[in-house]
């Protein structure tokens, strides 16, 4: 997990656990059975793929191709292989650069100011962004302005411009994000996880500084671009009011003549490996409460365990019914948020990861009941209620995954490109649906270990109801941000 990946994913967690903190409350308020706890709810309709017509083009673009006649717009989204994993050596926060520039900075035939115009007048939309192991440029319009979007989508894809002007703005950016990094306490306690779990110099870890953003040029862009962005390493998904046909003749028109001279250089996928249990703390003297974080290596989303590994997940640690909800807030009170999940990845291990939020005097009392609640799973089996909620839990948040075009077009791209089956969905659903309470229990022995967690505590340790070396021998971690290099002087 990155470090901007690990902080979309606390806030995320925050929210959740908000809500269901206000559940919780409600329960507790009501608890003679109310009449909608007694309603018994269909099983949710089978959902049916849509048609996919796939192709490619002669310079090795890859289509997916999807009609959908509902509304009268078009939809794309291209996926090119690069990534955090594909930065040169030196230039680290190149694909954070790239990402906001390669929008903004225009094209060859159109500035970015322009593009803006463009598309606003029409109502449509292109973006950009880079993640772990691609890139992607997507976007929308209404069908009677495809034919003035696609050559705009087209020219962002192909051959962007990377205006100075815009680099040094999305530069400022960055720098203003580095500034801020230490100002929540959930960023930094994901942030740092992570780094304990990967490894500070992986790419599923990553942080730049000051000095990697100055470091950065224009010309560093233009090289990553004719590095990687290749016809045939790129897969393009295409949904909306069309005829397969005659997308594919116009995206014929449009990017077929897409070429890049030379031969492609190889991407080496990091090499993921477990690091051995640390724990570790950091000082933030500027907030009243201690949150806690363990985690471990976890899983990639094909591996055969997963489906269970996912029912465990849900049942110890999500949601305001979890065991660890329950026992560390409900119970004894300890915290307003806890919880948990296991977050695989598509193509490397994943994290598993629990946490809790709780006052400095309930640090260790927190830290041990959630470490108790790992415990206490790994030796009987879960109940039959508890394996139905979670069960339940997945099958409706899939249905809710799969009630638009979009979000089924965009996962079968996503499979398409880290070449899973194109019905991968449809089997890890049969899978979860057939997972047993002697599954989770067996995945829980195997793969859950509380003595192997790396737990991590930001807060005041002076506080503390114990000393955190109750737990074991303690890193402290420094999380002053660097001050960049002073500007050498200029020439006379």
């Amino acid at each position: 997990m990155t470090a901007r990946r690990s902080a979309l994913t606390a806030a995320a967690i925050a929210l959740v656990f908000v809500a269901a903190a206000s559940l919780a409350q409600q329960s507790a308020a009501n608890p003679t059975p109310r009449t909608i706890d007694k309603l018994v709810y269909p099983k949710l309709h089978e959902i049916r793929p849509p048609t996919v017509v796939r192709d490619t083009l002669p310079n090795g673009l890859r289509l997916l191709l999807v009609e959908d006649h509902d509304l009268p717009q078009v939809k794309f989204a291209a996926f090119v292989r690069c990534g955090f994993i594909a930065e040169p050596a030196g230039k680290l926060g190149l694909a954070d650069l790239f990402a906001e520039v390669h929008r903004t900075g225009g094209t060859a035939a159109m500035t970015g100011d322009a593009i803006d115009a463009l598309l606003d007048s029409l109502g449509a939309d292109v973006r950009t962004t880079v993640e772990g192991e691609y890139g992607t440029v997507g976007g929308n319009t209404l069908i009677e302005n495809l034919d003035k979007v696609l050559p705009v989508f087209a020219g962002v894809l192909t051959a962007p411009a990377f205006a100075q002007g815009k680099i040094e703005l999305a530069k400022m950016h960055m720098r203003s994000v580095i500034a801020r990094r230490n100002d929540e306490v959930m960023g930094i306690a994901f942030r740092e996880i992570g780094k304990l779990v990967y490894g500070a110099r992986s790419p599923y870890a990553r942080q730049v500084e000051y000095e990697d953003v100055e470091r950065l040029t224009r010309e560093d862009l233009l090289a990553f671009h004719r590095a990687y962005y290749r016809p045939a390493a790129t897969t393009l998904a295409v949904w909306g009011d069309f005829k397969a046909g005659e997308m594919k003749a116009k995206l014929a028109a449009t990017l077929g003549g897409w070429k890049v001279a030379g031969a492609a250089p190889k991407i080496t996928p990091p090499v993921v490996t477990p690091r051995p249990p640390a724990l570790a703390y950091v000082e933030k003297r500027d907030v009243e409460q201690t949150f806690l974080v363990a985690g471990q290596l976890g899983l990639r989303l094909d591996d055969p365990d997963y489906p269970a590994v996912r029912v465990l997940g849900d049942i110890l640690g999500s949601g305001f019914a979890s065991r660890i909800f329950v026992k560390v807030r409900s119970e004894k009170g300890l915290a307003y948020s806890a919880g948990g999940e296991m977050s695989p990845a598509w193509d490397h291990p994943g994290v598993f990861f629990f946490f809790a939020s709780t006052k400095p005097s309930t640090t260790a009392e927190a830290l041990s009941t959630v470490l108790d609640e790992i415990r206490r799973i790994r030796e009987a089996p879960v109940t039959d209620d508890e394996l139905a909620r979670a069960k339940e839990a997945f099958l409706n948040g899939w249905a809710f995954e799969n009630d638009d075009t979009g979000k089924v077009v965009v996962r079968l791209a996503v499979c398409e490109f880290y070449g899973y089956p194109p019905d991968f969905n449809a089997r890890l659903r049969n899978a979860i649906e057939k997972v047993t309470k002697d599954d989770v229990l067996r995945v829980a022995r195997k793969h859950l270990n509380p003595d192997a967690l790396t737990i991590l505590a930001v807060g005041r340790q002076e506080q503390f109801d114990k000393p955190l070396s109750t737990f074991g021998k303690v890193t402290t971690i420094d999380i002053t941000i660097p001050e960049p290099n002073p500007a050498p002087p200029a020439r006379p």
